[in-house]
């Protein structure tokens, strides 16, 4: 199911009962569940809201999710122009090092594209 939105809400993902997200699996599905692909390509501002009782959001998961469109974007501050993160400080550092991670080639990266 493509969810109709501009706005991703993690309370989605965890169900309720998850406060650490992770593996690139399971952000390549969360991927296709919200059409990022159509997302991208829209013009205006996604929020993407992870809520104060999520705990972790793992790089594996946010790389499975958003490297595409981290990279489609070129740029830290595009993709942030795009998809509006809205989220407590801790959890903000995570989602920029998920970026900078996703900007970075790595030789012999298991996420590679």
């Amino acid at each position: 199911m493509v969810l109709e939105a501009t706005r991703i809400d993690f309370r989605e993902i965890a169900g309720g009962t998850v406060r650490n997200i992770s593996g690139h699996e399971r952000g390549v599905e969360a991927r296709k569940k919200y059409d990022l692909d159509r997302l991208d390509a829209k013009g205006e501002v996604v929020s993407v809201i992870i809520p104060d009782d999520i705990d972790a959001v793992a790089a594996s998961f946010f790389q499975g999710m958003f490297s595409e469109s981290v990279k489609r974007f070129k740029s830290k501050d595009e993709f942030l122009r795009h998809y509006n993160f809205i989220a407590k400080p801790v959890m903000m550092e995570q989602i920029l090092r998920g970026i900078d991670r996703s900007l970075t080639e790595r030789r012999g990266s298991a996420f590679k594209t």
